[in-house]
């Protein structure tokens, strides 16, 4: 005969592994939504670019000085691409978060779908934070001789000739707050939900 309260625990269990992948859904989705980088040109504008998951954004004072951010562009297919990315994630983590069983090994480790799932997303956006930061470092550093963080002086122009400052925004470390937060969770999951 099953114990009620055991049954009851389990269930209580299996919910807390919901909301914290719920939880874990949301840090991922404020990452998303606000900006990972920024530069200030020094006597023109504050965050004249943002770059965002989906691509760079071009405040509206640079006008007709946009035409020189030509090249730092992401292809045209890269937006798209984030957001299909993003809601991937999101199916996977609600599939994740509900399903139960279906064991599967890799090598001599043995994992759950759910592990997977939860996990991969995780390490899928540490990875995309890395990436980011790699990728945009090469870009700003070979177009305008920018680093990533940090201070430099350029000269496109007039009024374009002056220092500017470049910085990752909060957005960006959430990444890594929501990435190893998914990850763990993933890892950690049959302990919470009681089915280790």
């Amino acid at each position: 005969m099953v114990d009620k309260k055991d049954t009851k625990a389990k269930s209580n269990r299996l919910w807390l592994f919901i909301v914290l992948v719920v939880v874990g859904a949301g840090l991922m989705l404020v990452a998303w939504f606000m900006p990972w980088w920024t530069i200030d040109v020094e006597g023109f504008a504050c965050d004249v670019v943002t770059i965002r998951p989906w691509g760079l954004e071009i405040c509206e004072q640079m006008g007709d000085f946009a035409i020189l951010m030509k090249g730092a562009e992401m292809p045209v297919w890269f937006g798209p691409f984030m957001w299909a990315y993003l809601a991937a994630c999101m199916i996977a983590l609600l599939v994740g978060a509900f399903v139960r069983g279906m064991d599967i090994k890799i090598g001599k480790f043995q994992f759950s779908l759910s592990q997977l799932l939860v996990g991969g997303v995780g390490f899928s956006y540490l990875f995309a934070g890395v990436f980011a930061a790699i990728y945009a470092s090469y870009r700003m550093g070979k177009a305008f001789d920018v680093p990533l963080v940090g201070r430099a002086f350029i000269d496109m122009g007039d009024p374009l000739i002056a220092y500017v400052d470049t910085r990752l925004l909060p957005g960006y470390w959430m990444i890594y707050v929501a990435g190893l937060f998914l990850l763990l969770l993933g890892i950690f999951r049959d302990k919470i939900t009681g089915e280790a």
